[in-house]
């Protein structure tokens, strides 16, 4: 009998610690985050947050059709709110949705280019700590304020989140924005071999179609709508129709202090190790008025030496790079052996010209490593603390950088010599 009574608390216990999951969130619940946006607040003190919430009925397939529904209605829910803190904003959010804001989806964080200026030191910590802030989720800076560029209603995708990440990854192709996760960014934050940068993002709209003089056929007319469907009053500035990658902001410390040109994030990604590959044109160097199209590849690792002579930090760094050829305008054979020798040194020297000028601008405008020169410094101090005190970060500046480029032509195309009209 006393078997039996064991038995039978055991299974009573075990009962009760199945019984479910106390804890457990119901996904009909839930105000999903597809996108973040930081802004500094108003009183210059606090944040403001702007919350890109999927509508499950907008962004849902329909029968028939291909994706989502509504029309040219938003598949999104875009709302900001002023706080002292990210989550506290969420509180508040929440006194308007009826549904808990959650971030266990969330893929991007667009932070605004005036809380970049004013330092994210305060806000990195609200970032990394939180369980459901993922740190692979992507980031970038935008020109101007998130709340504004957030309002985008993408015509390729359901998802602005998505279209954001597809962007990042076409990346690959043209080498002109960098991608970074809060993983990568916090690594770099915390290293005083590397400082950040991040992808840049500015609005598009009629002013990239028009003549500064020309009007929007409806921008004085009718209101347009913002990303919660409610009306916007006649003569605010219309919501982007899109976003456009234009570089890279470049960061000293935690402050954003300058930005690269789609060309030089190219050169900024090649000393990085992340540049895969581009398409570019340089004037023939044979004739005058006519181009030479080729795609730049990366097949070797930049090679970085470094020495430390006179008290001066000496860098060579040398760069091996592949070329195809793509088009050749002037009809001058490029594709004979000499000829493709001679075509390589050109492309090398005005590659190494690109990479010096780059260089040269984070050093004297910026004074901020984002190329990484300082671990090759930190590897010749036995300790930390021996680095800590050389003080690299400030030294950057001095540093003195040689650059040599090497550039193959390996392919000429499925033409070889150009084409002639008879």
């Amino acid at each position: 009998m006393g078997k039996k009574r064991l038995l039978a608390v055991l299974l009573i216990l075990l009962v009760l610690l199945t019984n479910g999951c106390w804890d457990r969130r119901e996904l009909e619940s839930l105000g999903i985050v597809q996108v973040l946006g930081l802004d500094l607040g108003s009183d210059q003190k606090g944040v403001t947050i702007t919350t890109m919430i999927a509508i499950p009925t907008k962004l849902g397939g329909q029968a028939g059709g291909g994706g989502g529904g509504g029309g040219d209605e938003p598949g999104v829910l875009v709302m900001s709110m002023d706080a002292p803190s990210i989550y506290e904003a969420f509180n508040k959010i929440n006194t308007i949705v009826n549904r808990e804001v959650s971030l266990l989806q969330n893929q991007v964080l667009i932070v605004g280019e005036d809380l970049a200026k004013n330092g994210m030191e305060k806000w990195v910590d609200n970032l990394i700590r939180f369980r459901e802030m993922r740190r692979t989720m992507n980031l970038f800076v935008c020109k101007g304020k998130a709340a504004e560029i957030m309002q985008v209603q993408p015509k390729l995708e359901t998802k602005p989140s998505e279209y954001l990440i597809d962007l990042v990854a076409i990346s690959r192709r043209t080498g002109m924005f960098p991608s970074v996760t809060l993983n990568d960014f916090f690594k770099r934050y915390e290293s005083l071999a590397q400082e950040n940068y991040l992808p840049l993002l500015d609005k598009q709209g009629e002013k990239d179609k028009k003549a500064p003089d020309q009007k929007a056929e409806k921008g004085g007319e009718e209101s347009s709508k913002t990303g919660s469907g409610q009306s916007m009053p006649k003569g605010e500035e219309p919501k982007p129709e899109g976003v456009k990658f234009i570089g890279s902001a470049i960061f000293k410390k935690d402050r954003m202090v300058g930005d690269f040109d789609i060309y030089e994030t190219q050169i900024l990604l090649l000393l990085n190790n992340e540049f895969k590959e581009a398409l570019l044109t340089i004037e023939d160097p044979l004739k005058k008025d006519n181009y030479i199209i080729f795609r730049l590849l990366s097949t070797a690792p930049v090679q970085i030496q470094y020495r430390r002579q006179d008290d001066i930090d000496r860098f060579k760094v040398k760069l091996v790079l592949e070329a195809d050829l793509v088009s050749i305008q002037s009809k001058i054979d490029y594709t004979r052996p000499q000829m493709e020798g001679f075509l390589g040194r050109v492309i090398a020297e005005k590659l190494k010209n690109r990479v010096t000028k780059v260089i040269k601008k984070a050093q004297h405008e910026y004074n901020s490593d984002v190329f990484g020169f300082g671990q090759k410094v930190r590897s010749t101090f036995i300790t930390s603390p021996e680095y800590e005190n050389y003080h690299w970060p400030d030294r950057f500046k001095d540093a003195r950088v040689n650059v040599e480029v090497k550039v193959d032509l390996r392919r000429v195309g499925v033409q070889f010599q150009p084409p002639e009209n008879r």
